[in-house]
């Protein structure tokens, strides 16, 4: 086997990792309204293979901070899972994809429920797991931008 394909496989074995870690926040989320720890940081440490230095620190920094500051300025808001989730993905993902994958998740989660309220005649009083949705802009956005 040749280096380069040793590498592809490796970079579609942390894709997959990746996916299925977003699939298990979205599953604890729904289930449990929480996103366990151990989640963002194992996206935090497989962000470490192949890492862009600049656009991994900026999307750490840059990319769970307007979920921050809503936590800061209304209370629950956004939960501190999200956060934590949206930074590793930032430092995973890099600034650029990071963004895309944030907005691309709440567009999601605005037109499913919109739509719901719409069809059930019902209107949304209480909090919604956002991991479902984040976790969807994140894989999109994987394959899109980066």
């Amino acid at each position: 086997m040749k280096w380069t394909e040793m590498m592809h496989y490796m970079h579609n074995g942390q894709v997959a990792i990746f996916i299925i870690l977003l699939i298990y926040a979205a599953l604890m989320d729904i289930k449990t309204r929480t996103i366990p720890d151990h989640i963002p940081l194992l996206i935090f440490m497989m962000g470490w293979v192949g890492m862009e230095p600049i656009s991994s620190i900026l999307g750490v920094v840059f990319v769970p901070l307007p979920y921050f500051i809503m936590a800061l300025l209304k209370e629950n808001s956004m939960g501190g899972g999200d956060i934590k989730l949206m930074g590793a993905c930032g430092f995973y993902l890099g600034l650029q994809a990071g963004f895309v994958a944030s907005i691309l998740g709440l567009v999601f989660a605005l037109i499913i429920h919109i739509n719901y309220s719409m069809i059930s005649g019902k209107k949304i009083n209480t909090s919604i797991p956002l991991a479902p949705y984040l976790g969807a802009g994140c894989i999109v956005a994987h394959l899109m931008v980066r």
